[in-house]
């Protein structure tokens, strides 16, 4: 992965991220299920993934259509009141460590997993930011908008299903699934393998590095 490619993904931030009108340590189940998914999905779908722009509700409804994988990783959570949290860089605020005020989210990250512990590593929240306004804006570049939905369903498969169900599924900070280790080969790291699961049902190519170039963006860029 470059330089500029790297700034635009943090997969596990170390910063806590905070989201506007909600608090995290107290996420209802009736907060969860006020989410446009829960007029077409599966209601137990709109209490796991709750997410409100129209974008990412598309993409969600897509992922869960096409692909076995999703929703079976969606049944197995439907009884542990885990949660995952689609939001949008306005979305959020990222905490300052040094005790300042809480900071913009990095309009320069185009997705970012955070999850949330609880006492003893537990997590029953697991925060997904996905800069949308910037995915859009490096396809209206190209001239080649038609790609930006699968580019997204990429982009959730890898951070939502390649990272946040982990941690849910485990409901610990041990179910991390980590992105590839240096000198780790792509394909053999876990958030890769398990992204292309999803990939694979969805008919959107396997992904065998790291970076952008696993979007169809970046292999146009390329050319």
């Amino acid at each position: 992965m470059t330089q500029g490619q790297s700034r635009w993904f943090a997969s596990c931030a170390v910063a806590a991220i905070l989201v506007a009108g909600y608090s995290t340590s107290a996420f209802s189940q009736t907060q969860l299920t006020k989410s446009p998914l829960s007029k077409t999905k599966p209601e137990t779908d709109a209490k796991i993934i709750h997410a409100s722009h129209p974008a990412l509700v598309a993409s969600v409804l897509r992922l869960h259509a096409g692909s076995a994988a999703w929703r079976q990783a969606i049944d197995d959570l439907a009884a542990t009141g885990r949660r995952a949290l689609l939001v949008t860089p306005d979305q959020v605020r990222v905490a300052d460590s040094a005790g300042g005020p809480a900071k913009p989210f990095d309009d320069r990250v185009l997705a970012e997993v955070q999850p949330i512990p609880g006492e003893n590593g537990t997590v029953d929240l697991v925060v997904v930011v996905v800069n949308v306004e910037l995915l859009e804006v490096l396809h209206a570049r190209n001239g080649r908008m038609f790609d930006l939905d699968a580019d997204l369903d990429r982009i959730l498969a890898h951070e939502v299903y390649g990272h946040a169900l982990p941690y849910l599924l485990r409901g610990h900070m041990s179910g991390r699934c980590a992105d590839p280790a240096p000198g780790q080969r792509a394909t053999d790291a876990c958030a890769i393998q398990r992204e292309n699961e999803v990939r694979v049902e969805l008919g959107l190519g396997r992904r065998d590095d790291y970076g952008l170039n696993g979007l169809a963006l970046a292999r146009r860029n390329h050319r």
